[in-house]
C-alpha cells in the first residue's frame, strides 16, 4: 500500500512539475489575448502626444507619422486582440471617428495569430462608415520617423504585425503595423498601427503534462497489479 501511494504521490508531483515549467515558456495559444491600452484624446478628439495606442494615416504623403494624423484606440468589449478568434465590430477596438465617421477593426473572415516572430494581419479588417477595408492585403511601409514616432523600427512585411513581447503572460507589449489602402476613398494611402497592453497567455495543458500523467497512472496500474500477486 505505501509503494503505491508513493508511486502515485510521485506521478502527481511530476505533472505539477511540469505545469510551472510550461508556465515559464509561454506562447500565443488560441484564445490569449493583448489587452489595449486607451490612446490619450484631447477635447478635440484628436490624439494627445504620448498616446499609447493608435493608428494613423499619412494624409500628407511624406511617409512619416505626425501627431496630428493619429487616432487615438481603447479597447473594445473583448479586451483587445484574441488570438485566434474571429472578433466582430466592437469586439478589438471600440469605435473610433475619422472624418466624422465611425470605424472599428474587427477580424470577420481571418483570425489573427502567430508569435513573437510576428502576428498574421491578414485578416485585419478596418470597417469606416459603414464599408469594410481589407486592411491586411498589404503594402507595408517603413515610416520614415518610425522611432519618433514611437513605433518598432524593424523592418515591415506585407501582413505581418511586429509584436514586442519577452514570451512572459502577464507581461507588457508592443505592436506594430503598416500597410497601404487597398481601396475606397483613401485608397494608396499609407496607414499605420501602434497598440500597447499586457500580453495574457490562455491557459493550454502540453502534450507533454499529458504524458507524464498518463505515465504516472500507468506506474499506479502497475503497482496494484504487482500487490494483488504478491
Amino acid at each position: 500500500m505505501n509503494f503505491t501511494k508513493t508511486i502515485f504521490a510521485l506521478a502527481i508531483g511530476s505533472v505539477g512539475i511540469m505545469g510551472a515549467m510550461s508556465a515559464t515558456a509561454a506562447t500565443l495559444t488560441n484564445g490569449s489575448t493583448l489587452s489595449i491600452v486607451t490612446g490619450a484624446v484631447g477635447s478635440s478628439g484628436t490624439a494627445l502626444a504620448g498616446t499609447t495606442s493608435w493608428f494613423a494615416m499619412d494624409n500628407n504623403g511624406d511617409s512619416k507619422i505626425q501627431l496630428s494624423e493619429k487616432v487615438a484606440l481603447a479597447p473594445g468589449s473583448d479586451g483587445g486582440i484574441v488570438i485566434g478568434a474571429n472578433q466582430g465590430l466592437g469586439g478589438m477596438v471600440a469605435q473610433w471617428s475619422f472624418f466624422s465617421g465611425p470605424g472599428y477593426n474587427y477580424t470577420p473572415v481571418t483570425a489573427i495569430t502567430g508569435g513573437t516572430g510576428g502576428l498574421d494581419f491578414s485578416g485585419m479588417t478596418v470597417n469606416w462608415n459603414g464599408g469594410d477595408i481589407n486592411m491586411g492585403a498589404g503594402g507595408a511601409w517603413n515610416p520614415l520617423n518610425a522611432a519618433a514616432a514611437g513605433m518598432s523600427t524593424t523592418t515591415f512585411t506585407n501582413s505581418v504585425a511586429n509584436l514586442t513581447w519577452d514570451g512572459v503572460s502577464g507581461h507588457g507589449y508592443t505592436l506594430d503595423y503598416t500597410a497601404t489602402v487597398p481601396s475606397g476613398s483613401f485608397q494608396g494611402v499609407q496607414y499605420s498601427m501602434h497598440l500597447t497592453g499586457v500580453a495574457t497567455v490562455a491557459a493550454v495543458p502540453e502534450a507533454s503534462t499529458y504524458g507524464m500523467m498518463l505515465a504516472g497512472l500507468g506506474l499506479v496500474g502497475f503497482a496494484v497489479r504487482r500487490r494483488k500477486l504478491i
